[in-house]
C-alpha cells in the first residue's frame, strides 16, 4: 500500500508507466508522475541510474529530496554548479561517496528555482538532520542569500535486504519523477542546461 502522502501525490497527478531497461531483454516496470506537459525522459534515465549505482555500491541507501530558492533571477546555472563544488567535499568528507541530480525551473516567480535529490551511503547516514543543515548552510553562503525548502517526507531509506526495499523504492521513484516534469522547465538557451547530475559509473563486472 502506498503511504498516504504519495497517494495524496497519485490522485493528483495520476500515474504513468516507465519503463526502466535493465537488459537487452528485460524492463522494470515503474510508475512514475503523469504530467499532461510529459516528462523529460533523460532526467528519468539520469536519476535511476545514479540511484541504481548507489543501489549497487551499497545495501543501504538513502534518498534526499529538497528545494533550492533564489533571491534574484540568473539566466545560468552558475550559482548551482558553484554550490554543489563547495559542499560536494564537505559531504564526501563527512558520509563517503554519493549522488545527486539537480532540475532547474521557473513557473510565475521572476527567478528560477532548484530541485535537487541527493543518494546517500545508509551505512553512514541514517537520517538527513545533519547533512540538511549542512546543505542549507552551503546553499545560503553560495546563492547570497537563497533558503531550502524541504519538502513533506523528504527522505527515504532505502535497504536492499529487507522485505520492503521493492515498496520503498517505488515510491522514492514516484517521488523522484516530480523533477522530470516538463512544464515549468524554461530552456534559457541551448547552452544552458535544465538539468544535471553527478557521474557515477556502474562497476566493472556489475
Amino acid at each position: 500500500m502506498p503511504s498516504q502522502l504519495v497517494q495524496k501525490l497519485k490522485d493528483k497527478y495520476g500515474v504513468e508507466v516507465h519503463y526502466q531497461k535493465l537488459s537487452e531483454e528485460s524492463y522494470m516496470a515503474l510508475e512514475i508522475m503523469n504530467f499532461p506537459s510529459g516528462y523529460y525522459y533523460d532526467i528519468i534515465k539520469a536519476t535511476l541510474k545514479q540511484l541504481d549505482v548507489m543501489l549497487c555500491k551499497f545495501s543501504k541507501v538513502l534518498v534526499l529530496r529538497l528545494d533550492l530558492r533564489l533571491e534574484q533571477y540568473s539566466k545560468n546555472n552558475k550559482v548551482v554548479s558553484q554550490f554543489i563544488n563547495s559542499i560536494q567535499k564537505k559531504i564526501k568528507h563527512t558520509y563517503g561517496e554519493f549522488a545527486y541530480i539537480w532540475v532547474r525551473e521557473q513557473n510565475k516567480a521572476d527567478q528560477q528555482h532548484y530541485h535537487i535529490a541527493y543518494f546517500f551511503n545508509g551505512h553512514k547516514i541514517m537520517h538527513p538532520s545533519k547533512v540538511i543543515s549542512l546543505i542549507e548552510a552551503g546553499w545560503f553562503k553560495a546563492s547570497a542569500g537563497g533558503t531550502l525548502y524541504i519538502p513533506e517526507h523528504c527522505f527515504y531509506q532505502l535497504f536492499i535486504n529487507q522485505p520492503n526495499f521493492y515498496d520503498n523504492f517505488k515510491e522514492a521513484v514516484y517521488r523522484l519523477s516530480y523533477l522530470a516534469k516538463c512544464y515549468s522547465k524554461r530552456r534559457v538557451s541551448q547552452s544552458v542546461k535544465n538539468y544535471s547530475s553527478s557521474r557515477l559509473e556502474y562497476m566493472e563486472g556489475s
